[in-house]
């Protein structure tokens, strides 16, 4: 009987405690059921106009549109390689050297014009203007230089020719003669 007085004694507490439990438990529903409705409309948003064999069939043709991308990326890639080895091939470094190739003429109507690729291969073109006559030579370049004597204006026009190809500025280079 003992048991039962202490329980008697003790039933408001007993029912406070579990009418805070009860309280406990209803606001864990209430959030639970906050956080499901947000899964249910983030779900709705995600399937809204499909059902799940569309979402699949989409799924499906995303990763094919993934493929098809993939590839093009490597065709291009071919091509961008192939274009860089060909314009690697091209005489597209320029180096021009003006002079007065002679003292009674002024305006430095001479020059020498070197066209060399990325592998300094190409030519270089002197012409000499005087008052009577004008001459134009070509000579081969071959890796930065030519079986044939080159002046030093050859030689200067082939070396700005070549710095473009280290990516170094170029422009026209006017030599004093005195």
């Amino acid at each position: 009987m003992v048991d039962l007085l202490s329980l008697a004694e003790n039933t408001p507490f007993l029912l406070l405690a579990t009418l805070g439990l009860i309280l406990l438990l209803f606001l864990l529903l209430i959030m639970q059921s906050v956080r499901i409705n947000r899964l249910r409309k983030s779900l709705n948003r995600l399937l809204s106009g499909t059902n799940g064999a569309n979402l699949e069939e989409g799924m499906h043709r995303l990763f094919d549109e993934m493929d098809d991308v993939k590839k093009r990326q490597t065709d291009q890639q071919f091509l961008l390689n192939r274009l860089s080895q060909r314009i690697a091939g091209q005489c597209g470094n320029v180096g021009v050297v003006r002079y007065n190739a002679f003292d009674d003429i002024g305006n430095d109507l001479s020059f020498s014009l070197a066209i060399i690729d990325d592998s300094q291969n190409g030519v270089v073109v002197t012409s000499i203007f005087s008052r009577m006559e004008s001459r134009v030579y070509a000579k081969p370049v071959e890796q930065g230089s030519s079986p044939y004597h080159l002046s030093e204006e050859e030689q200067t026009a082939i070396r700005k020719a070549m710095n473009q190809i280290a990516g170094s500025p170029s422009g026209t280079e006017i030599k004093q003669e005195n």
